[in-house]
This record gives C-alpha cells, structure tokens and sequence, in this order.
C-alpha cells in the first residue's frame, strides 16, 4: 500500500492532535508547550526543516533528522505498539531532545549522535541502543528500568558507540569488537563497575592446550612481571594481586583471544563521576621498570590526557613538563608515548584514550590516580588503540618500518624547550621479532627527547634494533618543521642521505648490526664531510658551558679559546657524561672544539 505523505511548510501546532500520514518537514514546524503530537508513521525533517519541540511528540515511526531540531521543554516518545523496532537516524551532526521516553519493546536504535538535555527513561521491558561510532550526551538523569539489555552501546570495525552521563547506577551493555589480527595482543579496561572474568564471553574456550581461546594478564609492577589469570600456584599468583572476581574499575588488563575478530561485551553499571585507582612505585628490582602502572579508562566513552581539570596524578614521574603514558599498538609490535604536556605522540598514540583502552603510567610514589567526569570526551571514542602544535615547538618523528610486516616503532625529538632533557622512557617490545627505535640521554633509553635547538643540537643520534634480519624504511614526519637541512647518516653504510628531496630512506639490517647506526644533522651533506661532524650538543645554560657526551662511547678532548685566540680550557672528558665547564668564563664569544676518533665539532657560544 502506498504511503501518504504530508509536507510541512511552515506550521505550529497548539492543538492535541493525530496525524497518519508520513511527515515530512521542510520548513518551520513547532509544537507549543501543553500540546501533544501524535505521528503514526516516519517522521523526516529535511536539511531545511526547523523543528522545535515544546510540547510533546508521540512517535511510531522512524525518526529522521537532516536539518534542525531544538527542544527546550517538550518530550519525545518512542511508543511503536505494533512490536516494530524503530530508529533514530539522519545526516545533520546531531539531534536535540530536551525529555526523551522510550516505550518500544522491540527496540530503538540511534544512528545519529544526539544530546538530550533533561531526562531520559527507558522504561520496562523496552531497550535502546546505540550504533557502532554514534555518541549520545545525556546532561540531565538517566534511568533505565529495563536492566542491562535496555541499554546497548554496540560495536564493529568501523568503531564504538560513547556515551557521556552523570547519573550513577545505570545498567548497560558495552560491546566491544576485537580488531586485528588472531592472537594480537591489546590493552583493556572495563566501563562497568561488576562485569566477572570467569564464566564470562571474555574467557572463551578455544584449541590452546589447556582447552581455552583467550590469554589474561595484569601488570604486578612490585615484581615486576606479567601475572596469567589462570595461575593459581606460582608466585605472584593471580588471586594476590588480582583478588577481586571482577573487571577492577580503572586496572588495565593485557588481552589475546584465539577467535578472529570476536565482539564480547561487558554488562553492569556504567562507571561515572571520580574513579581512583592505586599506583605503586614498590619495584626494587629493575629500575627501568620501577613505578610502572598498567592502569584503564574506566568511562564508557573517551578522556582526554590533555585535559586542564579532572586529574590528580601528581605522583607520575613528571617529563618535559607533563606526565606520559604508554599505549601499546598491535600493528607496530611497540608501545607508543604521549606527554600531557606534548603535542605529539609516537606510534599512533594521541592524547584521546578511548573507552576500554587500558594504557600504562609511571609513578615515583604510592598514591591514588584520579579520574572525574572532566576529562571524558566523544572525540576518537569509536577507536581502539589531533592535536595542534605549539607555535615554538618544533617535532622531528623518526620511523622505522620493517618491510616484511613485523612492525614499526617511532622517536620523537622535540626542539624549542629552555634546556636539554630526557622525554618519555622507552618501553621496550616483549615480541623478540619486534624492532626498536630510540635515542639515548646518558644511561636511559628514551622514546622522546626533548631539546633547545638545533643550533645547540647540530645532530641527534638514533639507536635502531632489529628484531630479524631484513629490509627496513626509514621516514620522517616533517609536518610541524621546518628545517633548512636535514641530512641522515647511516654510519654502517658510510651514506649521506637528504631527507628534505626523499624522506624515505630504505635499507638492510642484520641481528648483529650496532644499534647506534644513524645519526641526523641539521645541516647539509657538504658540512657534515667537510667538518667530519661529531654529533654532541654543546650549549651556554646560563651559568656552564655544557658538553653532553652521554651518547658518545670514547673520551673527547674539549679546547676552549677566547674571542683573540688564547686556550683557556684544554682536558680530556669522560665518555658517557655530561659535562659542566666553568674555568674563567667572562661574558664573550668563545670557540669549543671537540675531537675524538678522528671527529670533531667547532661551535661558538656566547657566555651572557
């Protein structure tokens, strides 16, 4: 039978009143306050249709939003009676509701992101849900009274439905589709507060030797080691440092499952509000591992690691001026970093932590990390894994990609800081086919250094470890730079390579290569042959002449003239060290040079 449709120009409604025919808005349409609309069939506001809603509006249909909708005091029902699902759909950004009601028992499904502003109810034996990658912000209270189904939050590979809320105790299910490839492992976390482990679809059954599908661990950073979910007898054991029988609200959880592509989810109530999770610094055994935190987002919906209020993580180690944190990234076979305080991460790591993401933290001492509502957000909630630059600060990311498909890691080097100093910690691959990048600062392996400017830093070294014998690329990101020169040395191959005409740069490695292979020099390829540059910063920080040789494998002698040519320092430096040089230093110019090995570097710094 063919539809009737009703076109609407321009029309306020201040009348109760029922309507059979399919709406269709292309104008100015209001329903007054104390007025109740009843539209037994789809409803579609077109891209130029205004419609605003005082009253109350009873639909059976679809509703379909391409332009404008506002609602500062009406209510919207979905009430189908005929047991047919019904959606909520369109191409405008977003839909507004001030009260919205649910009474479907076969269903409604938002497909289009949507703010309600006042209430909304799901009543009895009804559900909504919330399609993959949609966002929906409720601000007022929410109340489910149908349980765990009547809230759905769905997901698959093109992403992750997010809900922002303020009301506690809400019952939900949030799926979660797992990416990648069989056996990939991933970081996860929880957005329920009493979602169990055991006897759950998260614990699959499956062909692995004890007959099942999934691998679990959590992070026991007192040890330091991984601790398995089904390890019941050796030390540490899962019952000591996971006591709980549930998902622990804001811990994060290392996660493999056998099954390609499973999507599971977690039921219970959304967690909401301020959410604190201990963080230790108990590790006596590796130093390099001390104060990490496997640590999760525990919101159904994104945070931001950004955010100006909404933390309380004032124990992390603080680098560069903020805190990081380290997301690991199935794809490279590497952790990436991101600095609160940065603009740039490595490794696909940004400063949005989606929902369910777990991510670890480094704490110089035991206390509570805290999380409120504040810090969540909708943006790049539906991935699971931009932010601008600042104007002084200029990023030199390095990656190195392995051309047979076992990874890729990053270093990320960051000029425009007032001194030189070590960034984010390198977190180093358990996966031994994995390859490494990094540069050094004295003894700590780093993921990203922050520096003064090339003047004070005419070259960086970068360390590069391959986890197999093969071909690798090297690139760099040049979108927040703009070097006059960047010329890449690759030592084993004696080549000079322009990175300014290509930034790519192909080659072969072997296990036993020497990690500290490449340098990159901000000057042209005819500087570095003609000065035989050796790559160690050299600066004036107000008070020292500083030499940083904590790169540098031999001892470097250092000679100091003034500005009419007299030696006032001559002596031999320690490798591995940063040097401090204050003998008879006036306000100047003076001339440093440094040879060691046949290499050398000339500098002039001016003493103020």
């Amino acid at each position: 039978m063919k539809s009737v449709f009703f076109f609407l120009y321009f029309m306020v409604i201040s009348l109760n009143s029922i309507i059979y025919s399919q709406i269709v808005n292309e104008g100015e349409f209001t329903i007054s306050a104390s007025t109740t609309v009843s539209f037994l069939d789809e409803y579609t506001n077109k891209s130029t249709g205004n419609f605003i809603n005082n009253g109350t509006l009873s639909l059976q249909g679809n509703y379909i939003n391409n332009g404008l909708i506002t609602s500062v005091s009406g209510t919207t029902f979905f009430n189908n009676s005929n047991l047919e699902s019904q959606s909520i759909s369109g191409t405008a950004n977003e839909i507004n509701f001030f009260n919205l009601v649910i009474d479907n028992v076969s269903g409604v499904t938002q497909s289009i992101n949507a703010v309600v502003s006042n209430y909304f109810l799901i009543n009895l034996g009804n559900s909504y849900s919330i399609s993959p990658g949609i966002q929906l912000t409720v601000n007022g209270d929410i109340s489910n009274l149908a349980g765990n189904n009547g809230l759905v939050l769905k997901s698959n590979n093109t992403g992750t439905a997010s809900i922002i809320h303020n009301t506690d105790n809400i019952a939900a299910t949030v799926e979660r589709y797992i990416s990648g490839a069989s056996e990939d492992w991933h970081f996860l976390a929880s957005p329920v507060s009493n979602q169990p482990i055991a006897s759950s679809n998260w614990v699959p059954s499956g062909t692995y030797g004890n007959g099942t599908g999934y691998d679990m661990y959590v992070w026991d950073e007192s040890t330091p080691c991984w601790v398995y979910q089904l390890n019941t007898t050796t030390a540490p054991s899962w019952s000591t440092v996971h006591p709980s029988e549930n998902f622990v609200i804001a811990r994060g959880y290392l996660y493999s499952v056998q099954q390609s592509n499973p999507t599971f989810n977690f039921q219970g109530t959304l967690n909401n509000g301020t959410v604190s999770y201990a963080t230790t610094a108990d590790n006596t055994t590796d130093v390099n591992l001390k104060g990490f935190n496997l640590i999760g987002n525990p919101y159904p919906s994104a945070i931001d690691w950004k955010a100006i209020s909404g933390w309380t993580r004032d124990n992390l180690v603080t680098s560069g001026g903020g805190y990081d944190m380290w997301i690991w990234n199935p794809t490279a076979n590497n952790y990436g970093v991101f600095n609160s305080n940065g603009s740039r991460g490595t490794n696909n790591v940004t400063q949005y932590i989606p929902s369910m993401q777990g991510f670890f933290v480094r704490a110089e001492s035991n206390a509570n990390l805290t999380m409120t509502n504040n810090i969540r957000l909708h943006s790049v909630s539906s991935y699971w894994m931009k932010t601008k630059t600042k104007k002084s600060i200029k990023n030199l990311k390095v990656k190195i990609e392995s051309k047979s498909g076992l990874g890729f890691d990053e270093v990320l080097f960051q000029f425009g800081h007032s001194e030189n100093k070590p960034g984010a910690t390198k977190l180093f691959s358990s996966v031994k086919s994995a390859l490494s990048v990094y540069t050094q600062s004295g003894l700590d392996n780093l993921s990203v250094k922050y520096l003064t400017d090339i003047n004070q830093n005419a070259s960086v070294p970068i360390s590069f470890v391959s986890g197999a014998n093969g071909d690798y690329m090297l690139t760099v990101d040049l979108n927040d730079s703009n070097f006059e020169y960047l010329t890449l040395e690759d030592k084993k191959t004696k080549t000079l390579h322009d990175l300014l005409t290509s930034s790519e740069y192909s080659f072969n490695s072997s296990l036993n290569d020497l990690s500290d292979r490449f340098t990159i020099h901000f000057m042209s390829k005819e500087l570095v042959l003609k000065e035989n540059i050796l790559e160690v910063p050299i600066y004036y920080n107000g008070k020292n002449i500083v030499i940083d040789l904590s790169t540098i494998h031999s001892n470097t002698q250092v000679e100091v003239f003034n500005v009419i040519g007299k030696k006032i320092i001559s002596k031999n430096l320690e490798r591995k060290r940063i040097h401090y040089l204050t003998s008879g230093l006036k306000k100047q110019l003076y001339i440093v040079t440094l040879r060691n090995k046949n290499k050398s570097i000339r500098k002039k710094i001016i003493v103020y």
